[in-house]
């Protein structure tokens, strides 16, 4: 009996130890290694990913048992990863086998035809079907009998017509029918998508949450009316504007669709957290053309219930000081338009000149479509050391400034331009001491080409005409030289010259500069550039031209630069360093 048993635990281990072995061999020695060939690109990718077996390629092989289960099941998971791309007629031959190092799954795929879509039945029934909007998204949906199948397309196409309904108003959109068929038969697809749009919403009472300003005055802020369409793009640009005016450190919008009434008008629910009240800030600094600098800020957010500002502004650097306070009123549309009352003292010593002006003035600034509009009168008292006399000069300077900025990202420009017209003058017949009338033009552009290079370029000019040039201060003069006009001279060190050599400032402006860079690392830029310009009274004047390199920085808080220029009309091999911080338009 004892031989019996014996011998049955032997033939048992006989059995079972060749298994035992496949299945426990490790290491290097039980590697699976995955190989797929006839798709590629996206195909690829799609089959690896719904590939079980792919989730071991490179790794340790599972169990004998279950990597055979695996193998076995690929074939079915290849097809259904082709299917989306059109491939119903696909094919696999796979083989598993063992190598020296484990094991080698094989599957070689041959794709077939692709399946086309046949026929295109896409309706929308409801309010929606006179609305332009649907008609223009169907007209250039990537669906189109004769076309190769791809489900994403489909599936692409119902989600943009579902986020249309929902950003023009229609809430109670839905899909009567979306169906994707499938003729195995005559290999062709059909699609079927039918939108209910049902009414079309429109804006009701605007209710805002209690906050520290007045009723009408937050509905400034609302750029529509009610009865208007609801669409999400106007709620968008409210919350955006309210964000925007710093009153808020948070704003929450919701259309509170069941309160909807029967004319299909939904209140908007506006919740407010007001900001702190004031804020300060204070900043240390160095710039090439300013030198070391100091500066303090004070802010208060709002003086009134009316949304009042005022605001007061210390600096202190190397070649200047500055004390200013502005006193703001918002306007109609708070976003862009206020009113302003202002007054600055500066005390500047720049090269010969010293200048202190006095400077007290209104300012109306509106916004006219994408142009920003600021109409100015300034009454200024400068008193200045020009050309070895001190003078006295006063001016009241109505002005007026169109500016216009074009990009998708401020801090970051791959593309986009600025473009800034003004005019100002004085007449002695207005508390004047002489007339004079100026006209000014500065514009920037920026394109992006090739991979990661951009190409720059910006000009100012500027022409002044006036009864007796010669009473015309510092400050109403033309300069040229520094960090933002020609690099590779000094700040303000271009221009016309007095018989002592001294800078005196000139009657017109032309600079122009152009430049290349490249993005060699995220965030990181190098760059080649050429300034070129004057500030002349005469047109024979030679312009002074400035060449150099520099890296950019792309800085949480906007783009740092750094250049060296030489300019070509200094003696020697002159290199100045400039440094600049701020967004390229």
């Amino acid at each position: 009996m004892k031989l019996w048993l014996v011998l049955l635990v032997l033939a048992m281990l006989f059995c079972i130890s060749p298994a035992m072995a496949e299945e426990t061999d490790n290491g290097q020695n039980n590697q699976l290694e995955v190989s797929i060939s006839g798709v590629s690109g996206r195909d690829a990718s799609n089959v690896r990913n719904r590939l079980s077996i792919y989730t071991y390629h490179g790794q340790q092989a599972p169990g004998a048992a279950r990597l055979r289960f695996l193998h076995r099941r690929a074939e079915q998971e290849i097809l259904r990863a082709l299917a989306p791309s059109g491939y119903y007629q696909a094919s696999v031959e796979r083989q598993l086998e063992r190598t020296d190092s484990g094991w080698q799954a094989r599957y070689d795929i041959t794709p077939g035809p692709v399946m086309q879509i046949r026929d295109v039945d896409i309706q929308i029934t409801g309010e929606a079907r006179e609305d332009d909007a649907f008609r223009n998204l169907i007209n250039n949906l990537d669906i189109r009998s004769g076309q190769n199948l791809r489900h994403s397309n489909y599936e692409n196409a119902k989600s943009r017509l579902r986020n249309l309904a929902t950003e023009r108003g229609y809430n109670e959109a839905a899909f009567a029918k979306s169906e994707l068929r499938i003729d195995l038969e005559d290999y062709a697809a059909d699609i079927v998508i039918h939108l209910e749009s049902g009414p079309r919403f429109r804006f009701g009472q605007i209710r805002f949450s209690e906050a520290q300003l007045d009723e009408d005055v937050l509905q400034r802020f609302v750029p529509f009316h009610e009865g208007d369409y609801l669409t999400s793009d106007r709620l968008m640009e409210l919350q955006f504007g309210m964000a925007d005016s710093d009153y808020f450190s948070r704003v929450q919008i919701e259309p509170l669709w069941s309160e909807a009434d029967d004319d299909k008008l939904v209140p908007v629910a506006v919740e407010l957290e007001p900001n702190k009240r004031t804020y300060y800030r204070a900043g240390i600094g160095y710039g090439t053309d300013t030198g070391a600098r100091l500066s303090f800020d004070q802010n208060r957010r709002w003086v009134n219930t009316r949304g009042h500002r005022f605001s007061t502004q210390f600096q202190l650097s190397e070649s200047s000081s500055t004390v200013a306070a502005n006193y703001i009123i918002p306007g109609q549309q708070p976003q862009t338009d206020q009113y302003a009352i202002r007054t600055s003292w500066r005390d500047e010593d720049v090269g010969p000149t010293r200048t202190e002006i006095f400077t007290l003035g209104v300012s109306w600034q509106t916004q006219l479509e994408r142009t920003l509009r600021t109409m100015s009168l300034d009454w200024q008292d400068e008193r200045d050391r020009f050309e070895g006399e001190r003078r006295n000069t006063q001016f009241l300077i109505p002005s007026i400034q169109w500016n216009r900025v074009h990009t998708p990202d401020r801090l970051d420009v791959a593309r986009g331009y600025r473009l800034n017209l003004g005019l100002r003058g004085a007449t002695e017949q207005a508390l004047s001491s002489t007339d004079f009338g100026q006209v000014t033009l500065s514009g920037k552009f920026v394109f992006s080409f090739a991979e990661r290079f951009r190409f720059l370029t910006r000009g100012d000019f500027g022409t002044t005409a006036a009864t007796d040039f010669d009473r015309i201060p510092t400050s109403l003069r033309f300069y040229a030289g520094g960090d933002t006009s020609i690099r590779g001279y000094g700040y303000r060190m271009v221009g016309p010259r007095n018989e002592e050599g001294e800078i005196v400032g000139g009657r017109h402006l032309a600079v122009g500069s152009a430049e290349v860079d490249y993005e060699f690392r995220p965030n990181w830029r190098v760059a080649a550039f050429i300034d070129s310009g004057n500030a002349f009274d005469n047109v024979n004047d030679a312009f002074r031209t400035g060449i150099g390199a520099g890296v950019r920085w792309q800085s949480p808080v906007g783009p740092i630069r750094i250049d060296l220029a030489h300019g070509l009309a200094d003696v020697g091999d002159t290199i100045r360093l400039h440094l600049t911080l701020g967004p390229d338009l």
